[in-house]
């Protein structure tokens, strides 16, 4: 690797490590249900609220980076995130679960804005494309990860074992951070810009996606263990397989960015049938006549379709958020309204799933999948047109 692509891999396993927090509480929801005895919504509730603080002050925070450095940022939400870990491990009551919970979304907040911002400054502009899609893929690998680490470990260590294992990881990062080379953070230049309608489309519409990947990945172990029988260890693997999907739809992403570039009508080539795709797939996999094996695969393709659109959205962040250079704010308050977008599609993804699958079935959920992969791609196309129209200039 070359230049700055390094210290972009960091960036991005940060952001993995992050997102794998997401999973370790899906991935146990059994075990955290019998213990403090929760509902299935409520067990949604506790998985999503690591996005609580992205979704009540992502797009401030994005704002505020603009006076903070990006490294202080970093530090301060991996710190967090750790020292929430330790205080769930040793939560004695369902109160105290969950306030750790949302104490821990604080860190996540910190740490999702920070990291893109700095890929976006650092990377050069044959890179920078590339160098965001690979961080948009950061939440789905974390998830696998999350799920496939914790469903190992889970039984040699417990549910309260693991989540200090998570701390420890967390903890890890920290003098890594301390050394990273950023000396493109830089606070001189920066001010309070608001980024081009354009992104607000956008990010509105990666919002829903994460709204259905949540709850459908979230909810996933939940329910192979209820309609397929599966084994707690089983349905964490498949959750894992089926997040993990997304990298190779990132990776293909990259590839299909030419010269660092993407224009509108490749990204429209790619998201239409992609998410279409995804639109028909997951009915079919949360449908009664599914066997374990099916389902899988199903829902594993589904993950992969929807997959290959996001990475493309935020190489194409900067741009329709109108920015002018590598270090224009409206880079860092777009990534703040993406988080704000995407912190809120997934902290109420999960248990919005959960109720409509308590009320009406798993096939509903199915249902209102469909509707929201097609949503999202109305979304994608509008503000492309928007872009269009507006003619911004290109980073």
């Amino acid at each position: 690797m070359q230049g700055r692509w390094p210290t972009i891999i960091f960036l991005w396993l940060v952001g993995v490590l992050a997102a794998a927090q997401l999973a370790k509480f899906s991935t146990i929801a059994p075990l955290l249900q019998d213990r403090f005895d929760l509902s299935l919504p409520a067990t949604g509730l506790l998985i999503s609220l690591l996005e609580v603080g992205g979704g009540l002050l992502g797009f401030v925070a994005g704002l505020a980076l603009g006076w903070i450095s990006c490294r202080r940022s970093l530090l301060a939400g991996v710190t967090i995130l750790a020292a929430a870990s330790v205080l769930e491990a040793l939560a004695p009551t369902r109160t105290m679960l969950f306030g750790a919970r949302a104490v821990e979304g604080i860190g996540y907040l910190l740490t999702v804005i920070a990291a893109p911002t700095t890929i976006a400054a650092i990377a050069s502009d044959r890179d920078r494309a590339r160098a965001l899609a690979l961080w948009s893929s950061f939440v789905p690998v974390g998830i696998a990860v999350g799920s496939g680490v914790t469903s190992l470990a889970v039984a040699p260590l417990g549910a309260q074992g693991i989540i200090v294992l998570w701390a420890g990881l967390l903890a890890m990062t920290i003098l890594p951070i301390l050394r990273l080379d950023l000396s493109t953070d830089d606070n001189s230049r920066r001010r309070i810009v608001l980024p081009a309608p354009a992104a607000w489309v956008s990010t509105f519409a990666f919002g829903i996606y994460t709204l259905f990947l949540c709850a459908l990945t979230m909810l996933l172990p939940t329910f192979l263990r209820a309609e397929r029988a599966a084994a707690l260890d089983e349905a964490g693997l498949v959750a894992s397989i089926a997040s993990l999907s997304a990298l190779p739809a990132s990776g293909l992403a990259i590839l299909l960015i030419r010269r660092g570039r993407l224009s509108t009508g490749r990204l429209l080539m790619i998201a239409t049938p992609s998410l279409m795709g995804t639109a028909l797939l997951v009915p079919l996999a949360l449908n009664r006549s599914s066997e374990l094996p099916t389902t899988s695969v199903l829902i594993v393709g589904a993950v992969l379709l929807s997959g290959l659109v996001s990475p493309l959205m935020f190489a194409r962040l900067p741009v329709l958020a109108g920015a002018e250079s590598p270090h224009d704010p409206r880079i860092a308050s777009a990534n703040g309204l993406l988080t704000q977008f995407g912190a809120g599609g997934a902290l109420i993804g999960p248990p919005l799933g959960g109720l409509i699958a308590d009320e009406w079935g798993w096939a509903a959920l199915g249902g209102m999948i469909a509707g929201l992969a097609l949503l999202m791609l109305t979304g994608v196309a509008l503000s492309e047109w928007i872009a269009a129209q507006s003619r911004p200039t290109a980073v």
